[in-house]
Order: C-alpha cells, then sequence, then structure tokens
C-alpha cells in the first residue's frame, strides 16, 4: 500500500517541480535578456559606444567594464607639427575629433580640411574640442611639412594639431580603433595598400569613440555638432 501511495505522491509534485525549474531558467534568461538589452537598445540622449570587429553601436551602463569597446590605445604615441611627442590617449581630457590625411594629397584630403575650417566659427562653442589631422604617409609628412601645411591653411586654432608618427601604429590605429578604409590599389606602386578615409571620428573626454561622420557635404557634418552638444551637455 505504502509503495503506491510514494509512486502516485512523487508523480504529483514532479511536473511541480519541473515548473520550478523551468520557471528558474526562464527569470535567468530574462535577466540575461534584460542585461542584452540594457547594453545595445538605443538612447537618443546618449551617443553610443563602438563594440567588436564590426562597430556594433551599444549603450553599456558602465563602459569600464566593457573591454571590446573602441579607445585611443595606450602608449599610442605620434609627434606634432610643433616637434612635441604627444601620448594621444593622455592628451588633455577633452573631446576630440581624429581626421586622417596626407600633405601631398590632391584628391579628399584638401576637401577635408577646407571643410574643417569652415564649420571653425560652429565648433567655437566647444572651446575644448580638440582636432587630431594624423598623417598616413609619416614618412614623408616630418614635423616641417605638417608646419607647412598649416600655414598653407591659415590654420589658427591652437587646439588643432598635425601629427606624424609610426607608420604600423598609425595603420593599426586606423583600422582597428577607427575603422577606416583598409586597402586601396595604388597604381604609382602597383600594389594595395593603407588609404586614407574621409570619416571624422569623434572620441569623448575618456577617449572612446562615439560617432563616425562623413566629410563630404554638410549634412553629416550638422550631426557631428549635435552630438556634440549632446556629448557635452549643451
Amino acid at each position: 500500500m505504502f509503495p503506491k501511495i510514494q509512486t502516485s505522491v512523487i508523480k504529483l509534485f514532479l511536473p511541480l517541480e519541473k515548473k520550478k525549474i523551468l520557471i528558474c531558467f526562464l527569470g535567468i534568461g530574462l535577466v540575461f535578456v534584460s542585461c542584452q538589452k540594457e547594453n545595445s537598445l538605443p538612447n537618443t540622449h546618449v551617443l553610443p559606444y563602438f563594440s567588436g570587429k564590426d562597430f556594433d553601436p551599444v549603450w553599456p551602463k558602465d563602459p569600464n567594464e566593457n573591454s571590446d569597446l573602441k579607445q585611443i590605445p595606450d602608449a599610442f604615441t605620434l609627434t606634432n607639427h610643433l616637434g612635441k611627442s604627444i601620448v594621444l590617449n593622455e592628451t588633455s581630457p577633452n573631446p576630440s575629433l581624429v581626421v586622417f590625411f596626407y600633405a601631398t594629397c590632391r584628391g579628399i584630403c584638401p576637401l577635408i580640411t577646407k571643410n574643417m575650417i569652415q564649420i571653425q566659427p560652429t565648433l567655437a562653442e566647444f572651446p575644448k574640442l580638440e582636432i587630431h589631422s594624423i598623417s598616413i604617409n609619416p614618412k614623408e609628412d616630418n614635423t616641417e611639412v605638417l608646419s607647412n601645411y598649416r600655414k598653407l591653411y591659415k590654420i589658427q586654432n591652437p587646439n588643432w594639431s598635425f601629427y606624424t608618427g609610426d607608420a604600423n601604429s598609425i595603420e593599426s590605429f586606423a583600422k582597428d580603433t577607427c575603422g577606416a578604409e583598409v586597402e586601396g590599389f595604388s597604381l604609382e606602386k602597383n600594389k594595395y595598400e593603407f588609404v586614407h578615409t574621409e570619416n571624422i571620428f569623434l572620441f569623448d573626454e575618456k577617449k572612446y569613440l562615439r560617432g563616425i561622420y562623413r566629410a563630404k557635404g554638410t549634412g553629416d557634418i550638422q550631426r557631428l555638432v549635435s552630438d556634440l552638444r549632446i556629448l557635452t551637455k549643451k
């Protein structure tokens, strides 16, 4: 008699235990999904961070807990147009724009430089904003060339610096941190090599990548200004 009662009780409660286990797993799953959404749902009042090889936009609660975010790497050292050695992620804690160019370019570089000059009056509302123009032809673009380039375009902004440095380090930064264009075919050298990009890259005061904009035209430039206002809470 007792064995039958035991079996009956077990049959009665087993489904209940399974339900509890299932509910437990569902709860864990919902928490996980919630955390994932917390890190990925767009927030119009906060600029995204960028993560992974595909530069996915994410909105983490604490960026310090995500090692996959795009950030200016430690010890990335450049030399500015004044001949001063600069570790880029150790510059003052201000937002910055990064542009890639080279002084002898006859294509998009002059256009980007001129567009940047044209929006200087608009950018004046961000007096602490730094602009880093980094040469992708550092072997030829020495400090004298860079200094003359600034003079050629009559650039007066003291926060706008031009840089040369190690070619491999610059290429790695451009590709891995900024997602700049990777290769192009050089007719002159008859091979594929790293080329520059028409994009402008926005970094926050902690050197995280927060925005990517096309330098051509004015539409994306206006978006850049709007994003700067969000970043600086204006």
